[in-house]
């Protein structure tokens, strides 16, 4: 039998070879290639679609452990029958290697989805989309790319700077080397801009709905620009998405993450996800939950026990950030009273909904809102100098009187609502944005570009070693050694050398 496989090998071979070279090249007609795709504007269109598609991955895989579950704003809870996640708990703890699955799948996902990019940018020139259609697609793509490398230079630092297509081993090698965070930085502004100068303020047609827009491109320079303490770039940006009329804010907080009110007038871009077996679904209300949760009624599921569930879990920390009357509570977390250890470890509520299939929901996921931009504005205007009334605390107090809070003015009779110069301000923003962000990706962030990082961690650390090691363990090395950046993958330093 096998010497009958050889023998045919061996005679296709030596036909391939007697064939024309003009039929060798031909390619197929039925499968989309390089060369008989990005043309048309329906192709060009496919594409984009297929650039918003890593961050799906990105947001219900690894985002929140390096965005949210690094701060103080939520943990984990320990499973000592299932220690198939410790990947995770590692990136809770400040423990990760550099061949942690968890960052390494950021990374690549993120480079993924800059390359779509890449290819978009290169061809769209030569295609035959018109004008307008051009600038539409290029902008998403400009931002796409800049939002990758915005958090990947967070994360990581220095990092490869891939702006053309790689079709080679050869070229892989050749993009692989770091270069200095500033020229990454760079990169970022010159495409985000790109996008703001591109992209429509909305769209007019209901397929439409969920794609960036030129206030979301304006609201990630903003924030890039915070983020380089030039607040005095940011602030124009921000109150260009203000003034736009584009965006309000929802009457009740809830509303945000309602999965029947999805991307509503507070959205300014949101990760899309569809329920069904598509494979677009997200599971945060499965991921979220403690894996000793045994009752159906949140996800219409008995909870698998195991390394799915149990991350993501709220901290003492957040729980008491939350002031009293504060609406925003109820509609971010669930209290729960664990079984297992008999602690409080209350569950994310902002992405609840009760799907057909078990870990498939429709649940999107916020990255930026209009509150968010309102809260921003704020802090660059403090920035640029405190005054005791103005903007800066009007549109903090706009924040908090939706969540039904008093205001904070200079001068109050009330202590906790007093603010009487610029530092209690920024401690005013900080706390805000906390508790108005939670659960939302932001928590790191702020803390890294408000310098806090380091400070705030290791009180966490105190106070987690207090009220957790009568439960489980804490592993001995945790939170020894608070990096502001996460270990570079270990397979992408091979690629240097």
């Amino acid at each position: 039998m096998k010497k009958n496989i050889y023998i045919f090998f061996i005679a296709a071979t030596i036909g391939m070879a007697g064939c024309k070279k003009d039929y060798l090249s031909l390619q197929p007609t039925d499968q989309q290639t390089k060369e008989n795709f990005y043309h048309t504007k329906a192709q060009f269109q496919q594409a984009i679609n297929g650039a918003y598609a890593p961050l799906q991955g990105l947001y219900t895989g690894s985002f929140w452990a390096m965005g949210e579950m690094r701060s103080d704003n939520t943990s984990y809870e320990y499973d000592p029958n299932d220690r198939s996640g410790t990947d995770k708990e590692e990136i809770d703890e400040f423990r990760e290697l550099n061949n942690n699955d968890i960052v390494d799948s950021y990374f690549n996902t993120s480079y993924a989805d800059i390359q779509r990019c890449d290819i978009i940018l290169a061809r769209l020139p030569t295609s035959t989309v018109d004008a307008a259609s051009a600038d539409t697609i290029a902008g998403q793509a400009y931002f796409l790319r800049a939002f990758n490398y915005f958090n990947i230079v967070r994360m990581y630092g220095d990092a490869p700077l891939v702006l053309t297509e790689t079709e080679s081993v050869g070229d892989a090698f050749k993009v692989a080397k770091r270069v200095p965070a500033a020229n990454i930085y760079t990169q970022i502004i010159a495409d985000a801009q790109a996008a703001v100068s591109k992209l429509p303020l909305r769209y007019s047609a209901l397929t439409d709905k969920g794609r960036l827009t030129k206030g979301a491109a304006e609201t990630l320079l903003a924030e890039v620009y915070m983020t380089q303490k030039k607040f005095d770039l940011a602030i124009p940006l921000l109150r260009a998405v203000i003034s736009s009329g584009v965006y309000s804010l929802n009457a009740n907080y809830a509303d945000n993450f309602d999965i029947n009110k999805e991307n509503g007038p507070e959205s300014i871009f949101e990760i899309q996800y569809i329920e069904g077996p598509n494979g677009l679904g997200s599971d945060f209300v499965d991921t979220f939950i403690p894996w000793d949760y045994y009752d159906s009624d949140i996800t219409g599921f008995e909870i698998a026990n195991g390394a799915q569930n149990g991350w993501n879990i709220p901290t003492q920390d957040l729980v008491n950030a939350y002031e009293e009357g504060d609406k925003r509570r109820d509609a971010s977390l669930t209290d729960f009273t664990s079984d297992e250890y008999g602690i409080d470890l209350p569950f994310i509520k902002k992405y609840q909904s009760v799907g057909a299939v078990q870990y498939i929901t429709g649940n999107n996921f916020p990255v930026y809102r209009y509150s968010d931009v309102y809260l921003m504005l704020a802090e660059c205007l403090n920035e640029q100098g405190f005054a005791g009334g103005g903007d800066a605390f009007r549109y903090l107090n706009l924040v908090r009187q939706r969540a039904g809070l008093e205001n904070k003015s200079m001068g109050n009779s009330n202590a906790d609502l007093n603010v009487s110069n610029q530092e209690e301000f920024r401690a005013a923003i900080a706390h805000e944005r906390q508790v108005e962000l939670a659960f939302e990706n932001h928590r790191w962030f702020d803390l890294l570009r408000t310098g806090k990082a380091a400070e705030v961690m290791k009180a966490h650390a105190a106070s987690e070693r207090a009220y957790k090691n009568d439960s489980w363990q804490i592993n001995s090395a945790a939170y020894n050694n608070i990096r502001l950046l996460f270990q570079y993958p270990l397979n992408e330093a091979n690629l240097e050398h």
